[in-house]
């Protein structure tokens, strides 16, 4: 005799309604916000002043640190406001299967347009207005800007994302979007599993979110320079825009992976497959992960100056040579 049952005996996570899950995340979503503003101001404080204090006694310096920290800001913004307006249509507005995809594709969502607002914000970058430009002999390319541990990273969580999508569609049932065990004459299903339904689109996403980053650092690397300041202090203002953007892409596939692991594993847990729970715990750690990389602050221009300033460093900067034009 075969009986299916949708809540097996042995293992049983409660997996909360849509709406329940929504607004538990936006709980959440929120004391990491206020954690990470709590971190940063800590950090803040205890950071060790500029010896020179070049962005603050340079007007120039000054006002492309200010141009900076607003595409940031309003990039954060965008993708707060994102973030509402997907889960107003997730409790309000979609329903079915389609609530389910637009539940999983929600981090993607706000970072794409993270990203998006970031392109905008490079794209507007001011232009030198002096009678002399400086420029480089050589373009600047995403390597000279982008700092090289956080663009793998990216790159990483992406391919994670792809491979827990196809691993998810080896391991779903017919229908792509549930998961079976089979012990004895007992078959026990439970969905929703990311196979393929949901995994198409989580895959998808992912590549346009390391596309999106990819695309957006080669503005940053491109932009004009700023004029009449040291090239150093220039590039350091570069990689800490590029920083940022690698920042808030990480945070939307590391959530991506770690939401595609724990509700595949709650998932196989209702089916009755031993050891799932081991990782939803995975799962957790995964987004923590995502988190903490997220509250490391962007590495600061006029650190970087100042060393070179005292003579500390002698790593010659990239496309070094500069030309008047």
């Amino acid at each position: 005799m075969i009986q299916t049952s949708e809540e097996p005996q042995g293992v049983d996570l409660f997996l909360p309604a849509a709406y329940d899950l929504v607004w538990t995340g936006a709980v959440l979503a929120v004391l990491v916000a206020l954690g990470a503003a709590v971190v940063l101001a800590v950090r803040a404080a205890t950071r060790t002043p500029s010896l020179h204090g070049l962005a603050g006694d340079d007007p120039v310096r000054r006002a492309a640190r200010r141009h900076a920290t607003t595409v940031s800001v309003a990039a954060a913004t965008a993708a707060v406001l994102a973030g509402a307006v997907v889960a107003q249509a997730v409790t309000t507005a979609v329903g079915g299967l389609a609530e389910g995809v637009l539940v999983g594709l929600s981090p993607a969502v706000v970072g794409l347009t993270f990203l998006g607002a970031h392109a905008v914000g490079e794209r507007t970058w001011p232009r030198q207005r002096t009678a002399v430009r400086a420029a480089t002999l050589r373009p600047r390319t995403v390597d000279d800007v982008a700092p090289r541990g956080l663009r793998r990273l990216t790159w990483s969580l992406g391919a994670l994302v792809v491979l827990l999508a196809g691993v998810g569609a080896l391991t779903a049932g017919d229908d792509g979007r549930s998961v079976t065990r089979v012990l004895g004459d007992t078959t026990s299903t439970a969905s929703p599993y990311p196979g393929e339904f949901y995994g198409v689109w989580l895959a998808l996403a992912a590549v346009l979110l390391v596309a999106g980053a990819e695309g957006v650092l080669r503005l940053v690397a491109r932009r004009p320079a700023v004029a009449q300041v040291d090239e150093t202090w220039d590039v350091a203002l570069r990689r800490a825009s590029a920083h940022r953007v690698l920042r808030g892409a990480q945070l939307a596939l590391g959530l991506t992976a770690a939401g595609t692991v724990g509700v595949g594993a709650n998932a196989a847990a209702r089916a009755g497959y031993p050891g799932a729970v081991v990782l939803v715990v995975a799962a957790v750690g995964l987004a923590l992960a995502a988190v903490a990389v997220v509250v490391q602050p962007a590495p600061e221009p006029d650190d970087r100056a100042d060393e070179r300033a005292d003579g500390r460093t002698g790593v010659p900067t990239a496309g070094a040579g500069r030309a008047a034009r």
